[in-house]
């Protein structure tokens, strides 16, 4: 089953809410919708809708109206979109560390600490307890919220509990920003303008190991 054929409103309502007017008129405007019921079809919506609830009419489908979606968009004052540590924009050189944790078979460097990162070496882990980990935008950026995760070694869970961050226009003379949150996504506010970012942790579960997103957007 698929829908070939799908206006969109804003809306409200959950399963069973019944079938309502869109705006006060019969119907918004008419999307195309799929071919098959593996494929995936966009839509761009211009301009753009400004609303809380979303509601899908059907108007044709094959077999029954049966639909998977995603919606693509932002906040409406918004600066939230991935810098790029999980999807790799953010390259491993752009990556340091004060130090890693190595042996004769693995080694923690400070690219790993992707949020998501998989594998058995999956975080940077430090060597000793008076470390950072250091990300370089390139070019200052508007930094609105970050998110951490631990890590996994031999089944041992090991995580940060509590980290300050600094940040620094030049990377030599840093500024420590001033909120204490151990929120796993930490939204900052008000905003950090800056183009080098360091993370300092102070507490944690058995070593210090870590994984990061940052997020923002360019300075308007």
């Amino acid at each position: 089953p698929w829908r070939p054929n799908t206006p969109v409103s804003p809306g409200d309502g959950t399963c069973g809410s019944g079938r309502w007017p869109v705006g006060g008129l019969a119907w918004g405007e008419l999307f195309e919708g799929n071919s098959d019921a593996h494929g995936i079809k966009d839509n761009h919506i211009d301009p753009p809708i400004i609303a809380r609830y979303i509601r899908v009419y059907p108007t044709d489908s094959y077999n029954r109206p049966t639909l998977r979606m995603e919606l693509l968009g932002c906040e409406v004052k918004g600066c939230s979109l991935p810098l790029g540590m999980e999807n790799g924009e953010i390259k491993n050189a752009h990556i340091t560390a004060s130090s890693c944790k190595k042996s004769w078979y693995n080694s923690w460097e400070p690219s790993l600490a992707r949020l998501n990162q998989e594998g058995r070496v999956n975080a940077w882990q430090s060597n000793n307890n008076q470390q950072w980990l250091q990300i370089d935008l390139l070019k200052a950026k508007k930094i609105t919220a970050i998110t951490t995760q631990g890590c996994k070694s031999m089944s041992v869970e090991q995580f940060v509990k509590t980290y300050v961050i600094l940040y620094s226009d030049e990377g030599t003379e840093w500024k420590p920003y001033m909120d204490d949150s151990t929120s796993v996504k930490h939204f900052l506010d008000p905003p950090i303008f800056s183009r080098f970012i360091r993370i300092v942790p102070k507490t944690w579960n058995r070593s210090i190991c870590l994984r990061v997103e940052l997020f923002g957007c360019d300075p308007s």
